[in-house]
C-alpha cells in the first residue's frame, strides 16, 4: 500500500476515506482466514465483528502494515473463539434460506477470484486445523513466523513444521506437477 503510515494515521483521526483503504487492503485476507477456520457462513459476520473491534482500538495502533495485517488477524481469531464457545453453548439453527449477498461491481472477474480461492480455501480446510490455521496465517494473510507464533501461541519452530506438514499434503491434495519444492522454497525466503 503506498503511504502507509500516512493513511494509517489519517485513518486513526476519524478520515473514513482512508479507513476504507485499509478495509480494502486487509478484508480480503481476513476473509480467507475466517472461512478457514469458520467456514463461508460465519466468515463475514466475523469479520465484522473484527472491523468493530479494530475501530475502537486503531487510534492506540502503532506499526507497519504487516503488524496491522497480524493486529486484524489476532482480533479475528479472538471473534472467533468467541463464536466457537458461543456455539458450544447454543447449537446453530439451519435454515433453508440462503443468506443474502451483495454482488460485486465487477461481477466476471470476482466469481473467476472466487473459484480460484474456494478452491484454495477448500483444499486448506481439508488439512487437520491446526495446520489449516498456521497455512492460512502464514500463505494467505502472509505473516512471518514469528508473528504466527504470537497469535497462535505456538513456538516458531512450531509454526514451521506445521506449516510445512501442511504445504506437503495440500502438495499431495493437488493434481499435476509436483509443486512442493516451490512452496517450501517460498516459505523458507520468508
Amino acid at each position: 500500500m503506498d503511504d502507509f503510515p500516512g493513511v494509517l494515521r489519517r485513518a486513526q483521526h476519524g478520515d473514513e476515506d482512508a479507513f476504507t483503504v485499509l478495509y480494502r487492503a486487509m478484508q480480503p485476507v481476513l476473509l480467507r482466514y475466517l472461512t478457514v477456520l469458520a467456514g463461508r457462513s460465519n466468515a463475514e459476520d466475523l469479520a465484522a465483528e473484527t472491523w468493530v473491534g479494530a475501530l475502537r482500538g486503531l487510534v492506540k495502533f502503532r506499526g507497519n502494515e504487516s503488524d496491522l495485517r497480524g493486529w486484524l488477524v489476532t482480533i479475528a481469531r479472538a471473534r472467533w473463539v468467541d463464536m466457537v464457545r458461543a456455539s458450544t453453548r447454543r447449537p446453530e439453527e439451519l435454515t433453508d434460506e440462503p443468506p443474502e449477498q451483495r454482488a460485486p461491481d465487477d461481477v466476471a472477474s470476482a466469481v473467476v477470484d472466487r473459484a480460484a480461492s474456494d478452491e484454495a480455501l477448500a483444499l486448506i480446510a481439508r488439512l487437520p486445523e491446526e495446520q489449516a490455521e498456521i497455512v492460512t496465517l502464514r500463505v494467505v494473510a502472509q505473516l512471518d513466523v514469528g508473528e504466527v507464533a504470537e497469535i497462535t501461541g505456538k513456538t516458531a519452530n512450531h509454526v514451521r513444521v506445521l506449516c510445512h506438514r501442511g504445504l506437503r499434503r495440500l502438495a499431495e491434495m493437488i493434481p499435476g506437477p509436483d509443486v512442493m519444492p516451490a512452496l517450501v522454497t517460498t516459505m523458507d525466503e520468508t
